[in-house]
């Protein structure tokens, strides 16, 4: 059985998109005490989305997302739906990165001071600031398109998190690994839209 539910949002700061980060949070607020956590995006959405339990055919897959919660095996496909979003909220990306150091030549970024956001947040924006001074001469959008976490980290327990570029398959997927704590916990992956010239 095909089961579904609807998630609603609203945009972050000017954006004009669902951000991945909000999914991410989302899906985790109705999926606690998630373990092995594994979201892909594969667009963008400007309405609110819908979720099923089995691949749904013929409508554009916008998100997967994959956990285990408790023993249980989740897996769930995100589609855009027809509900426009009618709200937004302040998110200022500069707070998080002015905190943060990169090391150009260690490939990494590095952040000790907390800020008011989520996990999800910092690591999000700290990888683009990341690929974005390390491929500075690049014209383009970068996009978080997935996230494998071995858990969920409350913020609250952090006392470092630094990310390290690990590879880049020619700007469709760059691959960095998150470290918090002095200990790896997973890996982030963005990719690179070209602006036409």
């Amino acid at each position: 059985m095909n089961e579904k539910f609807d998630l609603e949002f609203c945009y972050k700061g000017d954006r004009k998109y669902v951000h991945g980060t909000d999914i991410f949070t989302k899906l985790l607020e109705r999926y606690e005490n998630t373990q092995k956590i594994d979201i892909s995006f594969h667009g963008i959405s400007i309405n609110n989305l819908t979720f099923f339990t089995q691949k749904p055919e013929n409508k554009e897959i916008t998100v997967s997302f994959r956990c285990l919660n408790d023993t249980n095996k989740i897996k769930i496909f995100g589609v855009q739906n027809k509900s426009s979003i009618k709200c937004k909220y302040e998110y200022l990306e500069k707070n998080i990165i002015d905190n943060s150091q990169v090391n150009l030549n260690e490939n990494s970024i590095e952040l000790k001071t907390k800020t008011k956001y989520s996990f999800i947040e910092h690591m999000v924006a700290m990888n683009k600031a990341l690929v974005e001074n390390l491929y500075t001469d690049i014209n383009g959008k970068w996009y978080f398109t997935r996230l494998q976490l071995k858990e969920n980290i409350d913020i609250a327990d952090i006392k470092s998190i630094k990310l390290n570029l690990l590879s880049n398959f020619q700007f469709k997927l760059t691959k960095s690994s998150i470290i918090v704590n002095n200990k790896e916990i997973g890996f982030i992956y963005f990719s690179l839209i070209l602006k036409e010239s």
